[in-house]
């Protein structure tokens, strides 16, 4: 499954390839494809909603700058 993200230093849209098993919660550091900088990324599901169930959570990428 491919993710994009957008480089928390130039603000260019990046793309990561994640598995949607083996990667939720997990942490990762990237250079974005521009400005290569390191990137902190989280890769997340979204929480379903007691009153709205979700059949199939969406899986997104959390991007910050290293350190922050």
């Amino acid at each position: 499954m491919i993710l994009a993200f957008e480089c928390p230093y130039c603000m260019t849209n990046n793309s990561i390839e994640v598995d949607p098993i083996q990667d939720i919660d997990q942490q990762m550091i990237q250079d974005c494809e521009i400005c290569c900088q390191p990137i902190e990324l989280w890769v997340k599901q979204s929480q379903a909603d007691e009153y709205q169930p979700m059949m199939n959570p969406r899986i997104y990428v959390e991007a910050k700058q290293d350190g922050e």
